[in-house]
């Protein structure tokens, strides 16, 4: 089981630039920058993601025989 992250956020509004303060600060889940996934799915988007590559060398080598 994945531990959420928490992190300090403080709204704009809430936030006092003289003395570098916030009025009211609460926590929340940390940003992450790709969501989480399991075995199964990653291993389905590698497949997908080789598969392209795979495609596209096909294609590459199809046009260096062809002279284009």
């Amino acid at each position: 089981m994945e531990e959420t992250v928490l992190t300090l956020y403080c709204k704009q509004a809430d936030f006092d630039a003289s003395t570098g303060q916030c009025a009211y600060p609460f926590y929340g889940p940390a940003p992450m920058l790709l969501p989480p996934i399991d075995v199964a799915e990653g291993l389905a988007l590698s497949a997908a993601i080789a598969g392209m590559w795979g495609v596209g060398y096909m294609i590459r080598q199809a046009r260096r025989v062809s002279g284009g």
